[in-house]
């Protein structure tokens, strides 16, 4: 667990790929598509962000929903829930 902290290697890990997604997306010539973490480091990706389970994203989809309808100017203050 050590070696997975903010200095361990999980850290490390995370830093070193977004600096080279984002310097390989200085790179690129204008209308190219951007690298993504993924593309960078896809054996590592799911270590890094687990793959969210059905329920996870019935409820990242609710959330979601409910934040849309929140912006609207008129919406009714028992969607905050009061």
């Amino acid at each position: 667990m050590y070696n997975d902290g903010v200095i361990g290697n999980l850290g490390l890990l995370q830093v070193l790929a977004s600096h080279t997604a984002g310097h390989f997306n200085s790179l690129l010539p204008k209308g190219g598509s951007p690298y993504k973490l993924q593309d960078i480091i896809p054996n590592q990706y799911d270590y890094l962000y687990p793959p969210l389970t059905e329920e996870a994203k019935r409820e990242q989809v609710s959330k979601n929903l409910l934040s849309f309808a929140m912006m609207h100017p008129g919406a009714p203050d028992v969607l905050n829930g009061q």
